[in-house]
């Protein structure tokens, strides 16, 4: 809500109206009339303000930083008449769950309405000439036009190619980054972000959207929130969550910048079923795998039938991994990603690319189809949102992972809802996999596993 007051401004009054307990920051900026003003003492302050256009341009500022930093209620109120020292000239007031972005947001509205209110002011002097002086003319916010942003660009694509595109991009971790990133300041015009995960200090060495005090934050909020600063002509989704089939709704491609094959192959087969084109990225070590799949040429499974088992290939925490390498095979997806929005087809669309980051070393492999694979032929739907859940309301909670697969495999099938959990929600899976083939209707994994409970 912004409003106009020829009152004096109650701080004590403007924080109670934004208390929320779902909030897990306030941010709250006060502008003060103050003694001095360019080395001259200032004795009082006098607003003028055209309410009817600064009301309507007030709220549409308002709902602007709502939209561009995951606000709960944002409010501001500006002071219209005459003011002594010390009196509140503005008060705005952002409540968030994350502090970054009530900080950003507090900031954003003070610029905009700088620039953008119809608002005069005169400062009265002791000892000087007093006049009226438009706001916007002593505000030093940095504006600029679309077409001077894309400038460097506009001679190699077609702008508005990108600017119409909308692009998912599940992971918002090492390879998520350089991804959202270049994307994002390419120009294009929607991103849809999804990832489950909080920010750990382990993280920042190659996710380089994140900093140390943000630990613990939601990945994909401070992500919006940073990609937005670099961009505000594009828009940008946020999603807390496990990658499921509902997020391909009204995309046109899809990056997989995950780091398991479980999920992998679950975006993979999803994309197949909803004819969607895929750029799917990997990195093992120094070593970097990367692959466009359009439904109609071909797809993992043609060859490579069941999904790989983590367990046998290990990942980054098990073997490490340097952020110079997730950053360069990270921009390559980006590049692809934009080479395809272009001209519909790219390099990886044809071959797949094997890159040693170590030692510089390319290799391509032709993309080839198997005419009998039932993924590319559609007759072979996803099913694993069908046995896994995300929380466990209203079932039996079993912990497996002090159980023997002997054990686990012995179970009473259960009248009721009974969900397995596992360290990571990988061998559950499994389990309840080879359960329902026995016979287990009721049975389910825990998605994501124990690390989801904490």
């Amino acid at each position: 809500m912004f409003s106009i007051s020829t009152q004096p401004l109650h701080r004590d009054e403007l924080h109670q109206a934004l208390a929320n307990k779902s909030s897990g920051a306030i941010v709250v900026f006060e502008g003060w009339v103050r003694n001095h003003n360019e080395g001259k003492e200032v004795q009082s302050l006098e607003y003028q303000v055209y309410r009817e256009l600064a009301l309507k341009e007030g709220e549409r500022i308002l709902q602007e930083a709502k939209d561009k930093f995951n606000l709960h209620h944002v409010m501001s109120v500006h002071r219209e008449g005459h003011l002594k020292l010390g009196d509140i000239a503005i008060w705005i007031g952002a409540t968030a769950s994350h502090r970054d972005d009530a900080f950003k947001a507090t900031r954003y509205v003070i610029d905009e309405i700088k620039l953008r209110l119809p608002v005069w002011k005169k400062e009265h002097y002791s000892a000087h000439e007093s006049n009226w002086v438009f706001c916007r003319h002593h505000h030093h916010h940095v504006h600029f036009e679309e077409a001077n942003y894309y400038q460097k660009q506009s001679r190699l694509i077609e702008q508005a190619k990108l600017k119409n595109a909308r692009v998912l991009v599940v992971g918002a971790g090492g390879l998520g980054c350089p991804v959202l990133v270049n994307l994002a300041t390419a120009g294009v015009g929607y991103l849809r972000v999804v990832d489950p995960d909080s920010i750990s200090l382990s993280n920042i060495h190659r996710q380089f959207l994140y900093s140390p005090h943000l630990v613990g934050e939601k990945k994909v909020a401070v992500a919006k929130s940073r990609l937005l600063d670099l961009n505000p002509f594009i828009q940008v989704d946020s999603i807390i969550s496990f990658f499921k089939a509902d997020h391909l709704h009204q995309i046109d491609l899809v990056l997989d910048c995950t780091d398991n094959m479980k999920t992998k192959y679950f975006i993979h087969d999803a994309c197949l079923e909803h004819q969607i084109p895929l750029i799917s990225a990997g990195l093992f070590k120094y070593e970097g795998q990367l692959r466009t799949i359009i439904p109609e040429k071909g797809c993992l499974r043609c060859f490579v039938t069941q999904t790989p088992d983590d367990h046998l290939l290990g990942n980054c925490n098990d073997f490490g991994v340097l952020g110079a390498s997730t950053s360069v095979l990270g921009s390559l997806q980006a590049s692809e990603a934009i080479e395809f929005l272009q001209l519909g087809t790219n390099s990886s669309s044809e071959t797949t690319i094997y890159l040693n980051l170590k030692s510089l070393h390319l290799m391509k492999l032709k993309n080839s189809r198997r005419e009998d694979c039932l993924y590319c032929q559609g007759r072979i739907k996803t099913t694993q949102d069908l046995l896994e859940v995300e929380n466990f309301e209203d079932a039996e909670l079993l912990d497996i992972r002090n159980l023997s697969d002997h054990e686990v495999m012995n179970l009473a099938p259960a009248a009721h809802k009974r969900v397995l959990c596992c360290h990571r929600g990988v061998r559950s899976l499994k389990v309840v996999e080879e359960l329902r083939a026995r016979g287990h209707e009721n049975v389910f994994s825990l998605k994501g596993g124990a690390s989801t409970l904490s």
